[in-house]
């Protein structure tokens, strides 16, 4: 009886990370929720005044003014759906500006941190669109297979691997303590939800996002060069959106590392940071 019970949860874990998420309108709105004072106070204890200036300026139409802001409130310490939430109102500032390729990177970070965030999906989506960009979630196999990684949020994959881990150990230490075929089946069966529930947390560990990551900004290919010097030979090309990791700096130029290693210095106007300040 325990055994089945523990492969109905490994199953109804895998049916809840392989539904899919949800589907934006075709040619959507942009979808705008700013909160009421209330909910920032209750959202933001230690970010007041900078979101709240932020909420102020966007909705008088001062979107750079908001842009500012929201930047400055990303300094903050915010927990991860806090985080997703501010991003995705910093990409609605972006976009609002005409900057498309900045607000698809907001959008994206938020999707990151929150994957259930409905309106940023919706708003990369829309926003990928009207770039002429590939959508997101393309919806084929490996499509699929992404999301069926990255459904849950990061401190739900933690609290799952910890869950499964704690119910193992219990179910272990029973067996050795009384054996039996019934509490062996069990271990079995707890084993495999641990391995289910420990797949998603290794994903989202090995994808962790660089520690000082920049965004790619020009819709053209961005040459990387071995010296800071125009006069230089490329040893590289970095596309629209490619994330990198930041290395060095130089006025006017930064050193990057690309995802398969390649290292260089392009134009420091090329890129779009996440960090305040930069």
């Amino acid at each position: 009886m325990i055994a089945r019970a523990l492969l109905g949860l490994g199953a109804s874990l895998v049916l809840a990370l392989v539904t899919p998420a949800q589907s934006p309108r075709e040619n959507p709105p942009l979808a705008e929720s700013l909160r009421s004072p209330q909910a920032v106070r209750d959202s933001f204890p230690g970010s007041l005044s900078s979101f709240e200036r932020g909420v102020a300026a966007y909705r008088s139409g001062d979107y750079a003014g908001a842009r500012s802001a929201w930047r400055a409130t990303l300094a903050e310490e915010l927990d991860e759906l806090d985080r997703a939430r501010v991003l995705f109102d910093l990409g609605n500032a972006c976009w609002r500006l005409g900057e498309s390729l900045p607000a698809i990177v907001c959008y994206g970070a938020a999707v990151r941190l929150d994957p259930r965030h409905a309106e940023a999906w919706q708003n990369l989506e829309l926003a990928r669109a009207k770039a002429s960009l590939p959508p997101a979630d393309a919806g084929d196999l490996g499509a699929t297979v992404q999301r069926l990684l990255t459904r849950l949020r990061p401190a739900e994959r933690r609290a799952l691997l910890f869950g499964a881990l704690a119910l193992w150990s219990l179910v272990l230490v029973l067996e050795v303590r009384f054996g039996g075929a019934a509490l062996r089946s069990t271990l079995a069966a707890s084993s495999v939800v641990l391995v289910l529930a420990a797949i998603p947390w290794i994903h989202g560990h090995a994808a962790r996002a660089p520690s000082q990551p920049l965004w790619v900004i020009e819709s053209g290919g961005v040459p990387l060069r071995a010296e800071p010097l125009e006069e230089r030979a490329p040893v590289g090309e970095l596309a629209a959106l490619e994330e990198v990791e930041r290395l060095d700096s130089l006025p006017g130029w930064v050193r990057v590392e690309r995802a398969d290693g390649l290292r260089g210095w392009a134009r420091e106007d090329a890129f779009f940071s996440l960090e305040q300040g930069k």
